[in-house]
């Protein structure tokens, strides 16, 4: 290229050079004249022959630029000198022999350069975008630029002109601007087509980075042309270029929306646009309020982009605008246009919008829920704005603003309780209420009746039920424009094919606002319970059978039927099937149907039972799970998160289309699993414990944001996850907790932790089979850890360290309280566990330490749980009351424990309860749980567990009921702790020794339901627990000793009422104490007797007062005397060194002495005892020799004629026994009955024995007697009694007792009575046969009987009462009248 030397010229000058050099010994010094002439010299040598563009590109290859890129130029240091000179005179010469201006001709020279550099490496003739090589040339062309321009001999505007005129490229111009030779405003002033070519460049460039990989130069590009626009379309709205770079912007923003509304589908072109409204990338460019004005005109543009819905449509289609469903890049433009906003700032501009312009319905809703999925104060903004708009409608009564309301408030419902209430929930809020703005007058009411009459066409059904089902609150006296309504829409719904049908039976108080279409399964669940509870079948069913029978034939039944496998014992389900099938409601196909089906264990759901498709969506929901996975371990922040979760949301409401109504309350069945959506289930659970994971590797839980507890509320906006969920955790917790890993152990704690938390979002749980009431889900859980074995306890010590330390990392993360985290429970459970395996904690439990002001969790089990007591936070939640655990619950729970299997040695048990007794409980405050000092208290606390430990399993106790508990352990400390207070009963007033009978009368105040077998056995398991301590009770306490003037006596009182009134109920052995409980009561007489002044005079008046008042205690010391006398005798000899006994147990062993001779055929005095002792004498002595019945005449004849009334009262007792031998079904029954007829043959003359069936109230001593020492149930079978010895006498006694008067009455009272046991309970083929019998002989009594036999008023009233009961029997005793 430069030529202006020829070779031989070169190869001289150089050979003269070396031989030059080869001469010269010494430099010469430089001569500057020289050195300038040489270097014009060279100068214009390099002009001659010269090419301007060759010799530009040529300078621009030099190598020291061309190793510089594009972002080096600014930076670029060197010596220009020479190159500017060579160009400036090369142009000027060139400009000078053309007569073209230097200016233009330096313009032309570098286009020239550019358009070369790009056309020889790149023939696409729609490029936007240079490749490497290019940038690089061009950067350093522009470089070159910048100089000449420098020099004045460059113009930009003419270089523009002449690039203009050509095909621009928008790289080509970005750079011109960002190297200030031509800026973007220049171009958009000179041209007015430059607007619409850059906004084409701009759609090409996003549309070539789906192919380019040099997606950071695109973005560059993108962010500086943007920052020029918005600074100039709303910086200064004045200037003329304002107008033309906001319709550029306009024409973007359109473009992004135009390629998501091709049927959603999104292209990565549109993606590229998205990232320009980043907050970042206009860090320096814009002022603050220039980037507001800008996000709020985009905001506008979007929510008005193509108003094309109508309301109409809106309506009908807004279900599927949920947030899952909004296009992701849809919500990457919300998410970074609304960040400059508060949350209170964007509803604003919402709302104006709304009421300026028309609007894209769809876009509007969806920013609605990106605002509710991205940001926690939505709701209360939102619920702010929606009681304006509420007050505002009805104030002017606008449509609009109706519509405008409805709309907003059905949108926020549909993304769940996570982040707003369900639309049921809202409309009753908002029209429920007789204070509502509706309901202030008639106007307001028929306003709002209209306005939802007439979007009654294009509703869909699921809001028409709402409506329906929970109408608005409406005066009396305009009902009827209700009604006309609720007509309205119920016509609508059967023009749609839904039925109300399908609505269940029990009035729901929660739930959704989603599809209403399986409520069967909750009705089939809360009516079982209803049932265990009152043993009924509940009067909703029963009207539901007769007034909604489809929906009982079509849903609950065959909900109910559902086939499964049936336990071995009927558990509550099958007795509520049994007692429908006994009621005939249950039709007959269909119950051999089911129980065929159960028997093949066929699982196949009926119709109208919920169903599920999760096997099309359990691929769907491992994805968007280990999406959610990776989004923890990235860090992601709450409404990325949030956002996720709001996908998962849809998806699960998709696994189970017919969405649950929600029910007041979740019905948990603890012996049967619910198998359905177990997969899901699993499934959800293991990712919550990946996800916890995943997250803690990157930051801790108090560093982990509010992911967690939004998890758990979009889990409880599905209500068949929250049941399924439930029982998948009991299941867990109770039965499979010895395979749980530490990760499952800790994100279940977790799981607890955070359903604590969200527990005012989720329904109630009550446990099948339990009277208790509901509970939240977290606290019911907590039922579900066992600790009454060693691994139960190892899993309950470990769950609850994880979940109090979670929960006090979360409280700190939140700023919550910690209580709002750890449910009363299980803080409960963790006090009675720690305290038990951990013996360091108990110091720190009785406050006996101070705590440390660090708390390190990073040891093990057991060291975690004493730095846990160590933290003041979890110490400090013992000062609620609910959270502490009282001596009570501490008793229950050590109950349970089983003793062969527990974790502590005996001694180590035996130390560990003398500690909670004696140390920890007894000097605890009352108020605090525990006894304030008082060992009677303590021992009272320790009776009632023992009491209450048989209706722990009626009241819904989790724990399975077993005879090896700790019982022998705490009586034992029981009985050391009441000889305690035996011994210092001295000091104390006399009324202190009543304390014992206070806690018993206590828990026998209330009489038991005979009608109840489980009331009824529940009571004698109690009273049975009730001797057994009082065998225990040191004597001393069983009575008192007064001191009076004359001296001291005893004080039976308490006693004898106990005997009378609670322990006669118990005796089931022909009406009488147990020997032990016997012999004990005796000790205690004799034993506080020798404390008197006169010990056996004490006994004796005593015992004179039992006899009288309480004959059921000498009764029975006479049946058990054999093996008394030698317990007593022994007794009274060691306290008093004599060896006679007091009268009264003289008494009773004279009496026996005269019993066993009498029954040897000997002649006997009489001794002076009671008739009814010496009754109760012989009759052991007969029991004893099994006499025959010639034995017994004999015995019979002796006693008439020695003493009838000893004969009368053994008459009663054989009576009692024949009561006894019958419940029992004894085979000693023909026995027992033969010397009832064999007495009652003799004492048939005697009218005295039907005293004993008088039902008249007669106050004679037999009846008296009997009722003093009878059961209430032998006195209610007393006519089986009566008839079951007449229907074994001869005829002709029978005749013989029809003579005799009363006897008629009292054969027709038995029978009555009688007919009304049977009725009254299960009817047998045995039973039947006894009514029968008893029948004919009252009409051979009748037949036998003369007239005299009744009064006329006794007449009377059997006619009477026998009309209903059996008319021909009334029909008989017509003849007496």
């Amino acid at each position: 290229m430069l030529s202006a030397t020829s070779d031989a010229e070169v190869s001289a000058r150089s050979a003269s050079v070396a031989s030059l050099l080869a001469r010269r010994t010494i430099k010469r010094a430089r001569d500057e004249e020289t050195e300038k002439h040489l270097q014009e010299s060279c100068v214009s040598l390099l002009l001659r022959h010269q090419n301007t563009s060759e010799l530009l590109l040529e300078i621009t290859s030099h190598g020291k630029i061309r190793s510089i890129s594009c972002d080096g130029c600014a930076g670029l240091q060197r010596d220009t000198g020479v190159q500017t000179a060579l160009l400036e005179s090369e142009l000027r010469r060139t400009a000078e022999q053309t007569g073209v201006p230097v200016g233009l001709l330096s313009a032309r020279v570098l286009l020239e350069n550019i358009e070369d550099l790009i056309t020889q490496t790149d023939t696409n003739t729609q490029q936007v975008l240079l490749n490497a090589k290019q940038r690089t040339d061009v950067c350093a062309l522009l470089q070159s630029a910048q100089a000449l321009m420098s020099a004045g001999i460059f113009s930009p505007e003419l270089l523009w002109q002449e690039y203009w005129k050509l095909q621009p490229v928008l790289e080509v111009v970005y750079h011109l601007h960002t190297h200030s030779i031509l800026t973007l405003d220049f171009m958009l002033e000179r041209d007015a087509a430059v607007s619409a070519w850059i906004s084409g460049q701009l759609r090409a460039l996003c549309a070539s980075g789906e192919a380019s990989p040099d997606d950071q130069q695109i973005q560059q590009i993108l962010s500086t042309v943007v920052c020029v626009l918005v600074r100039r379309a709303f910086e200064d709205c004045a200037h003329k270029l304002s107008q033309t770079c906001c319709v550029m912007l306009d024409s973007m923003i359109w473009w992004l929306l135009d390629s998501l509304s091709d049927k959603g589908a999104e292209t990565p072109a549109a993606g590229f646009w998205v990232q320009v409204f980043d907050v970042s990338v206009f860090a320096g460019c814009v002022t603050e309020e220039t980037l507001q004005h800008f996000f709020t005109h985009t905001l506008m543009r979007v929510l008005t982009y193509r108003p094309v819905y109508k309301v109409s449509d809106v309506i009908a289609v807004q279900s599927d605008w949920s947030f899952a469903k909004t296009p992701p890049l849809l919500t990457a433009l919300f998410c970074k246009v609304c960040v400059v906003f508060s949350v209170e700032r964007v509803l604003s501009q919402l709302q104006q919008v709304l009421e300026t312009h028309e609007v894209n319905w769809r876009h509007v809703l969806w920013c609605v829920s990106h605002l509710l999925i991205y940001h926690s104060q939505t709701q209360r903004c939102l619920t702010d704005l929606l009681s304006r708009l509420l007050s505002s409608a009805f104030d002017g009564y606008d449509v609009e603003k109706m519509i405008t309301l409805l709309l907003l408030g059905r949108q926020a419902s549909l993304e769940g309780p996570a982040v707003f209430p369900s639309y049921r929930d809202w409309f009753k809020l908002s029209f429920g209420g007789s204070s509502s703005y509706h309901a202030k007058s008639k106007k307001s009411t028929v306003f709002l009746l209209k306005f939802l009459s007439d979007l009654v066409p294009y509703e869909p059904p699921q809001y028409l039920k709402v409506h329906v089902m929970h109408p608005p609150f409406i005066a009396g006296k305009y009902r009827s424009l209700l009604q006309e309504y609720i007509s309205l829409a119920k016509t609508r719904l059967r023009d749609l094919k839904v039925s109300l049908e399908d609505t269940g039976i029990f009035e729901v108080v929660n739930g959704s606002a989603g599809v209403l279409e399986c409520p069967a399964q909750q009705d089939v669940e809360k009516a079982v319970t209803l049932f265990m509870t009152s043993s009924k079948i509940p009067a909703t069913v029963i009207e539901a059978s007769i007034f909604r029978r489809p929906y009982f034939q079509s849903r609950f039944l065959p909900a109910l039927l559902s086939p499964r496998v049936l336990p071995v014992k009927s558990d509550a389900r099958m007795m509520f099937i049994e007692a429908l099938r006994k009621a005939d409601k249950i039709p007959a196909a269909l119950y051999t149907s089911y129980t065929e089906s159960c028997q093949r264990g066929t699982y196949r759901p009926k119709e109208g039972v919920c169903k599920s498709s999760e096997d099309d969506h359990l691929l769907l929901l491992q994805d968007q799970f280990l999406h959610l996975r990776t989004m923890m371990s990235a860090g992601a922040a709450d409404g990325d998160v949030r956002a996720q979760l709001s996908r998962i949301s849809l998806t699960l409401k998709n696994v189970c289309a017919d969405e649950e109504t929600g029910s007041d309350v979740i019905t948990l069945n603890r012996d049967s699993p619910d198998p359905a959506h177990a997969a899901v289930i699993n499934l959800i659970l293991q990712s919550f414990c990946l996800c916890l994971l995943d997250a803690s590797k990157v930051n801790p839980p108090n560093r982990q944001g509010s992911w967690p507890s939004v998890f758990v509320t979009v889990l409880l906006g599905h209500r068949w996850l929250v049941s399924a969920l439930t029982h998948r955790l009991w299941d867990l917790l109770q039965h499979q907790g010895g395979a749980l890993s530490a990760a499952h152990v800790l994100g279940l704690a977790a799981l607890q932790a955070e359903l604590h938390y969200c527990r005012r979002s989720c329904p109630p749980l009550q446990l099948q089979g339990s009277s208790a009431a509901a509970l939240p889900v977290s606290e019911c859980l907590s039922d579900a850890l066992l600790c009454s074995t060693r691994s139960h306890m190892a899993l309950c010590l470990r769950f609850c360290v994880a979940v109090l330390s979670y929960g006090l990392c979360r409280a700190n993360a939140q700023a919550e309280e910690l209580h709002n985290f750890i449910p009363q429970r299980l803080y409960k459970k963790a006090q009675y566990v720690m305290a038990r395996l951990v013996p360091e904690t108990r110091a720190h439990m009785s406050d006996e330490q101070e705590s440390d002001l660090g708390t390190d969790l990073t040891g093990g089990v057991r060291d975690s749980a004493v730095a846990l007591w160590r933290s003041a936070p979890i110490r400090s939640l013992k000062e609620r009351p609910q959270y502490q655990l009282s001596f009570s619950e501490w008793l229950s729970s050590e109950l349970r424990v089983q003793r062969s299997r527990d974790a502590l040695t005996d001694p180590e048990r035996q130390e560990y309860e003398q500690w909670a007794c004696e140390q920890y409980y007894l000097p605890m405050s009352q108020h605090d749980g525990g006894c304030e000092g008082d060992v009677t208290g303590l021992c009272a606390h320790i009776i009632s567990a023992v009491l209450d430990r048989n209706t722990a399993c009626r009241t819904g106790g989790s724990s399975p009921q077993h005879t090896d508990s700790c019982l022998p352990d705490l009586l034992s400390l029981l009985q050391a702790l009441l000889y305690e207070v035996a011994i210092t009963q001295q000091n104390t007033s006399e009324e202190t020794s009543h304390f014992l009978w206070d806690v018993i009368d206590s828990r026998c105040t209330v009489t038991p339901d005979p009608d109840s077998t489980g009331h009824e056995l529940t009571h004698q398991l109690t009273l049975q627990d009730i001797s057994r301590i009082l065998v225990l009770v040191p004597p001393a306490l069983l009575l008192s000793v007064r001191t009076h003037r004359t001296g001291r006596t005893l004080d039976c009182q308490r006693m004898m009422k106990y005997i009378s009134h609670v322990q006669r109920t118990a005796c089931g052995d022909v009406g009488l104490l147990p020997f032990n409980l016997t012999a004990h009561f005796l000790k205690a007489v004799v034993s506080c007797g020798v404390s008197c002044d006169r010990p056996a005079e004490a006994v004796d008046a005593c015992l004179s007062l039992f006899s009288t008042e309480c004959p059921l205690l000498l009764l029975s010391a006479a049946r058990w005397w054999t093996r008394l006398r030698p317990v007593l005798s022994s007794q009274w000899k060691r306290l008093t060194g004599r060896d006679a006994l007091p009268d009264q147990l003289q008494m009773l062993e004279d009496s026996h002495r005269w019993s066993r001779r009498v029954c040897a055929g000997c002649v006997w005095p009489v001794p002076s005892a009671p008739s009814w002792l010496l009754a109760e004498c012989v009759h052991t002595s007969l029991r004893r020799s099994d006499g025959e019945a010639e034995d017994v005449n004999t015995l019979i004849t002796q006693l008439l004629e020695t003493d009838r009334q000893v004969l009368l009262f053994l008459f009663v007792l054989s009576v009692m026994e024949l009561i006894c031998a019958h419940l029992n079904e004894q085979a000693c029954l023909k026995r027992v009955r033969d010397v009832s007829v064999c007495l009652l043959a003799h004492l048939v003359d005697d009218s005295d024995w039907l005293l004993l069936f008088d039902w008249s109230g007669s106050d004679h001593r037999l009846p008296h007697f009997l009722s003093r020492v009878a059961s209430q149930q032998t006195l209610r079978l007393m006519p089986l009694a009566f008839y079951s010895m007449l229907s074994g006498v001869e005829p002709e006694v029978l005749a013989a007792a029809a003579r005799c008067p009363g006897f008629l009455y009292s054969a027709a009272a038995s029978y009555r009575e009688l007919s009304r046991l049977f009725l009254s309970g299960p009817q047998q083929h045995q039973q039947q046969q006894v009514l029968l019998q008893a029948r004919s002989i009252l009409m051979s009594s009748i037949s036998l009987s003369s007239p005299d036999c009744v009064t006329p008023g006794q007449s009377r009233q059997l006619q009477s009462e026998y009309e209903q009961l059996d008319p021909e029997i009334s029909a008989a005793l017509r003849s007496f009248t």
